[in-house]
């Protein structure tokens, strides 16, 4: 029986996205107007490289218990079986919890390298959903936007996700050996 191979990554979603497009006169800049409160969540996600299963916790930060969240979901899927997570090396990832959490459930720990987000499937993941769902839109709640994330990434089939992941391109061909 052999094991799985997942890739892990985290993203902020916030109240008030950036802008990326708007309406302004020719030669006027546009006003944007936002209160000093920008609430956020964040989305913690583990994807199967093989699969295309998602395994996703919706936290309030990104600290090392909340890393810990991810772990442990991600430990009640299939349980019998090896874990690998390949993710990238924030300090989160890194604290005690975590490590003493990953035990616990039976996923075994791997790290890309430093400052290479074009290795991590799940950055390719991220981009279109938030394209989708957050770009220029302010959402009355932090928390609507936030389960509409989760709603798009599940509506998404897994070959779907594979895809817009990357995982069917040549660029990820090194995860299988």
């Amino acid at each position: 029986m052999g094991g799985e191979v997942w890739c892990g990554d985290e993203t902020t979603l916030r109240e008030f996205p950036p802008l990326r497009a708007t309406w302004a006169r020719r030669g006027h800049q546009a006003t944007v107007v936002i209160s000093g409160r920008n609430g956020r969540r964040v989305l913690h996600g583990a994807l199967n490289i093989r699969s295309g299963a998602l395994v996703t916790v919706v936290r309030e930060r990104n600290r090392g218990a909340d890393v810990a969240a991810l772990l442990q979901a991600l430990g009640h899927t299939d349980p019998a079986r090896p874990r690998l997570l390949l993710w990238d090396n924030h300090p989160a990832h890194r604290t005690k919890v975590v490590q003493e959490m990953a035990q616990a459930v039976g996923v075994e720990l791997a790290w890309l390298p430093y400052r290479s987000p074009e290795l991590n499937p799940c950055e390719d993941l991220w981009r279109p959903m938030k394209a989708q769902v957050a770009a220029n839109r302010a959402h009355p709640q932090v928390d609507a936007l936030a389960a509409q994330a989760m709603d798009w990434l599940a509506g998404r089939t897994p070959e779907e996700r594979l895809r817009t992941a990357g995982l069917r391109s040549p660029k990820f061909h090194w995860l299988t050996t």
